[in-house]
């Protein structure tokens, strides 16, 4: 049997609403204010929630909006409604995290359409746990390369496209970054999910091109059947919802964010430090132009970080003051201890996936670029006692034969500093595999 809340004021229109899902097998548990029904859907974790946006208490966009900060109710089907028709309120529903918007008096046809896709409550128990047993945990990479993408059989065996990570905790997905990689792991997820429910929280570290070009491909977004809950930190010029929108404007897409599915929900991060199911998840503000995020994810099999667009603070500092002319101690220092802080977000991962895109050759000409020398790259994972690192962000213009020797160079560092840290280069479909033991 499938439970739903039903949060009501109207004594009437609660009394109907209720009669007509009884009477199509739902269990239906009735709040008459809004306090009280969120009470009842973190008890009970129902199917879905069916929501006046005018209750007392607690209006329909706060409940909303505090059942998609709770991960046991991502799987939580929420249909809000009104006697309103004003498309601000609408527009508002589905910025909260609606799943549909049903305007009264509602036709019992448009109900229980709208809530044709929840499971029995044994199934729809919010976001998977697996994994937190200890389980192993699963990280591939879809997409390695920065600024743009980059096919060719130049670049076919490190790959040529942008970034997109996928982390497995069990049945848990998240996936860090949204660039053009995410299209071939959304057909990845539509062939091995089908017809179940499928859930997937997407980590945005930044608005860049390059590490969201790829969402409107991501083929999951568009199904009923799928929840994809997308969390990144406020850009420096448009949030989050309202970047990815923008590049789906008619001008540049023929299909606008508001035609995927309604499961798609958007959220900007207030707090550095968060949990997603059975991973806990710390960020750090990159070294990189506007505002962007490094992600360390601790999970059962063990701890992850994500830096993918980063400029280590000393090496920059050094060559600007060359270039400038200035003598400046306390700006090196400074910029040291920047980096000091960087190495303990670091400290003692499992797996770091980290910018390296330039060489020490070319990396004095693209200074302030907001990307890192492959160089520093590793003495920072050196010093802060990373078991692998992958070497990530790969420029357009390097081909597997440069790339290739940059590891070697990575490598030789290595060897000679006496650590047992293993480097790779980042490649498509790679997979690396975490297990506490």
């Amino acid at each position: 049997m499938k439970t739903i809340v039903l949060i009501e004021n109207d004594a009437l229109t609660r009394a109907l609403l209720s009669e007509c899902l009884a009477g199509h097998g739902w269990r239906v548990l009735e709040a008459d204010n809004g306090e009280a029904g969120l009470d009842l859907v973190e008890r009970h974790k129902p199917a879905a929630v069916l929501c006046d946006i005018r209750t007392p208490k607690r209006n329909g966009f706060k409940i909303c909006r505090a059942i998609r900060e709770q991960p046991p109710l991502l799987g939580t089907r929420v249909v809000l409604t009104s006697v309103s028709r004003f498309g601000n309120d609408r527009d508002t529903a589905f910025a909260a995290g609606a799943n549909d918007y049903l305007v009264k008096p509602i036709p019992p046809t448009d109900l229980l359409e709208a809530l044709a896709s929840c499971a029995d409550d044994d199934e729809a128990d919010g976001a998977p746990t697996a994994g937190a047993d200890g389980g192993p945990t699963r990280i591939r990479f879809w997409g390695v390369r920065g600024s743009i993408p980059t096919p060719g059989k130049e670049t076919s065996g490190i790959g040529g496209n942008t970034s997109c990570v996928e982390v497995r905790v069990g049945e848990q997905i998240i996936v860090l970054d949204a660039g053009s990689g995410i299209r071939r792991l959304g057909q990845a997820l539509m062939h091995e999910f089908r017809d179940r429910l499928l859930q997937v929280t997407m980590l945005v570290t930044h608005t860049h091109w390059d590490h969201i070009q790829g969402f409107p491909f991501f083929i999951p977004a568009y199904s009923p059947k799928v929840s994809v809950r997308i969390l990144g930190y406020e850009g420096a010029v448009h949030g989050l919802r309202s970047a990815l929108f923008e590049q789906m404007q008619s001008a540049f897409f023929p299909v606008a964010l508001h035609q995927m599915a309604s499961h798609v929900t958007f959220e900007e991060l207030d707090d550095m430090q968060f949990e997603l199911g059975a991973v806990k998840v710390k960020a750090i503000f990159a070294n990189h132009p506007g505002i962007c995020l490094g992600y360390r994810l601790s999970t059962p099999g063990g701890d992850l970080v994500y830096l993918p667009d980063h400029e280590a603070y000393e090496r920059y500092e050094q060559e600007r003051q060359k270039a400038a002319g200035e003598n400046s101690p306390q700006g090196l220092e400074y910029a040291r201890q920047q980096d000091n802080n960087v190495i303990e977000f670091l400290r003692g991962a499992d797996v770091v996936i980290a910018d390296s895109q330039y060489d020490a050759v070319e990396y004095p000409t693209r200074l302030g670029w907001g990307h890192t020398c492959a160089d520093d790259t590793v003495e920072n994972a050196l010093r802060a006692g990373v078991k692998q690192l992958y070497l990530f962000h790969h420029d357009p213009d390097h081909q597997d034969e440069k790339i290739q020797a940059m590891v070697e160079r990575a490598r030789a560092r290595v060897a000679e500093h006496g650590s047992p840290m293993q480097v790779f280069a980042a490649r498509e479909d790679a997979e690396v595999v975490l297990t506490k033991a």
